[in-house]
């Protein structure tokens, strides 16, 4: 059907499974609302690999209202499939340099952080910023300045709120999806997505030091320290100028105490949570 590129089957289809998949978010029926996600994410993930950028803009913008029913009835497990599938659609899109959807999607994935971060959910916040950060690289990777500041700073505020609720293990993935999607910017040349991301990471460290989180804070120091050496090498004097700053808020930290206490912290090198994208 998608490889036909038959847009009005595709539409009738997307309308059936998106009122029948609202219909068992409703009823409160998990498991068949999730089934029928991963079908919508689907179609759109092979829309945007076929080019229908249409099609994937109404696959995403179907997709919220699902979302709304399943926070409304605490179903997390199909949250967190919803997420994803905004991740999945999201990045495909923006590999394809569809800038339109990779925003949608990131836009609607930071109202869902907002939502998570909110209620306290642990799980899905860390959805939410694999997710972002899955598009962040992507349309980093595209050179979409734009797409790609905007997606930087939901992921750095999802991180920063993650930091403040004390979930150490979301905050930890943002800061490194963050230094990840810094280098690939300095290395692009995208001088507003490497700012923001520097900001980003230190506002994240400063939260987990108020916060108490250590294993967050150093890992603020090491990504800042990273994007720093990335950008005096790519002549890239503002980010490297924005990080030197932001270390100074640091400097105070006994490094080597803080290693040995959290021994099973390597330099930058700590990987982040698979969710299966």
């Amino acid at each position: 059907m998608v490889d036909e590129k038959n847009e009005a089957e595709i539409n009738e289809v997307l309308n059936y499974l998106s009122e029948l998949a609202l219909r068992y978010a409703e009823e409160g029926q998990e498991s068949d609302t999730k089934r029928l996600i991963e079908y919508i994410k689907m179609i759109g993930k092979k829309a945007a690999l076929a080019g229908l950028e249409p099609i994937v803009i109404k696959t995403l913008l179907l997709i919220p209202p699902v979302a709304r029913e399943a926070c409304r009835q605490h179903m997390e497990n199909a949250l967190v499939s919803i997420i994803l599938a905004l991740g999945v659609i999201g990045k495909e899109a923006a590999g394809k340099k569809m800038e339109v959807p990779a925003r949608i999607a990131a836009f609607c994935l930071g109202e869902m952080g907002n939502t998570a971060t909110s209620k306290r959910s642990k799980k899905e916040t860390i959805a939410v910023i694999f997710a972002l950060g899955e598009i962040g690289k992507s349309v980093t990777w595209q050179r979409l300045g734009d797409v790609a500041s905007s997606t930087v700073a939901l992921l750095g505020e999802t991180g920063k709120v993650a930091a403040t609720q004390k979930f150490e293990d979301a905050a930890l993935n943002a800061e490194l999806l963050l230094q990840e999607i810094g280098t690939g910017a300095i290395e692009k040349n995208l001088k507003e997505t490497a700012d923001i991301s520097v900001r980003s990471i230190h506002d994240i460290g400063k939260t987990a030091d108020m916060q108490g989180l250590d294993k967050a804070l150093l890992q603020a120091a090491y990504s800042l320290e990273t994007i720093k050496l990335n950008a005096e090498d790519r002549y890239l004097m503002s980010a490297s100028i924005i990080a030197e700053v932001a270390l100074m808020h640091f400097e105070r930290i006994e490094v080597e105490k803080l290693e040995d206490k959290l021994s099973k912290t390597s330099r930058g090198k700590k990987k982040f949570l698979s969710m299966d994208l």
